[in-house]
């Protein structure tokens, strides 16, 4: 359900697959005519730009954060600051928060700037701008109100509008339609004393709701070779959590950061693999020993951890590997899997999108990627 949910919440705001890596982006007119939403925003800062105002874009979604400043770049031939997760707080830094947002400020004319929800919270104030558009939503009302009260601050001397574009079907309640209904519901109890308006719950959807009859098989769709030559890190380390799944052992993808060297860990009963996932779009790409390095320094830890479990090391990759590596692999017992190898397991256990989803978005906590 989860897995699902997550599809149908990035599909209705990017209309590519999700966790695919393209070399590059579609022309803006190829893209603006699969992306409704997409082409809504861009008519929208026409009519910001016309204005000479400035927008603020909220966003959450690392991948979509960098999308939407390729096109807005190539139409209004301005480069928005993304401000997420990844941006410097320090006030000395070069491309701090502050001095990115005190730039977008002090510019004369139009202007937009790209916020993750969640990076910028109390004490950011961005009165510069007075157009203020929830790109993707969160789940909890009052925070996505926080986020907008960015533009709403003392110095504001224009009047502020607030858009939530939302994706509409003819024959069902999309996601983005549903997910509106319910942070609108939330608000309204917000406004009983009695209630709080806390996060939207897994237990608020029901999935009839928002998947069409005729579309459900279709969104079982199998992971092919062409699928993990083109998948971002993440994804991949989920594909090969799964693939050894379908052979009995218990996975876990290990965090993304200090995972020791492993990105997959394995048990089955006594026995258990410890997995370094590399993939590269590069086609034809040889990996150097990096893979093999990482997983042997990372094994004593996780032996540590399962102390009763006799680990085999593997890395796999959905390219190659370089004849160093195959030799210091072989010098450290390490088992080596490429896009050859990767084929053969893919042929041998099946495995579906809507998996590699439930994979990766197993709690509801880590549903939403906000950065």
């Amino acid at each position: 359900m989860l897995g699902l949910l997550h599809y149908l919440r990035l599909i209705c705001t990017d209309p590519r697959r999700y966790g695919l890596t393209a070399p590059n982006p579609e022309p803006v007119k190829q893209y603006r005519e699969k992306s409704p939403k997409l082409d809504w925003l861009l008519e929208q800062l026409k009519v910001i730009q016309e204005k000479d105002e400035k927008v603020i874009i909220f966003c959450e979604f690392r991948n979509i954060q960098r999308l939407l400043r390729h096109y807005i770049e190539e139409q209004f031939n301005i480069s928005p600051p993304i401000i997420n997760g990844d941006t410097g707080a320090t006030a000395g830094h070069a491309d701090s928060r502050q001095r990115q947002i005190k730039k977008f400020q002090e510019a004369a004319g139009f202007g937009a700037i790209i916020l993750s929800p969640v990076a910028v919270g109390f004490g950011v104030n961005i009165q510069a701008a007075n157009h203020v558009i929830h790109y993707t939503r969160t789940w909890n009302p009052a925070k996505e109100d926080q986020a907008t009260d960015r533009a709403y601050r003392i110095g504001q001397k224009k009047d502020v509008y607030v858009y939530y574009p939302v994706v509409k079907a003819d024959d069902f309640a999309t996601f983005d339609v549903k997910l509106d209904q319910l942070l609108t519901r939330k608000r309204e109890l917000a406004g009983d004393m009695l209630n709080g308006s806390g996060d939207i719950r897994l237990g608020d959807f029901n999935v009839e709701d928002v998947v069409p009859p005729s579309d459900r098989d279709s969104l079982n769709e199998r992971i092919t070779l062409s699928h993990a030559l083109s998948m971002e890190p993440r994804h991949f380390e989920g594909l090969v959590a799964i693939l050894w799944g379908k052979q009995g052992y218990a996975c876990y993808c290990t965090p993304q950061s200090r995972d020791q060297g492993v990105d997959v860990v394995g048990t089955r009963a006594q026995e258990g693999v410890l997995i370094q996932a590399k993939t590269s779009s590069t086609e034809g790409k040889r990996l150097g020993w990096d893979a093999v390095k990482e997983v042997v320094a990372g094994a004593a830890f996780y032996q540590r951890k399962h102390q009763n479990v006799d680990f085999q090391k593997v890395c796999i990759t959905n390219q190659f590997f370089n004849s160093q590596a195959h030799e210091q692999a072989a010098f450290n017992e390490v088992l080596l899997i490429d896009q050859t190898g990767l084929a053969a397991l893919l042929s041998q256990h099946p495995a579906t999108m809507l998996e590699l989803d439930q994979t990766l978005y197993t709690e509801w906590g880590s549903f939403s990627e906000a950065n």
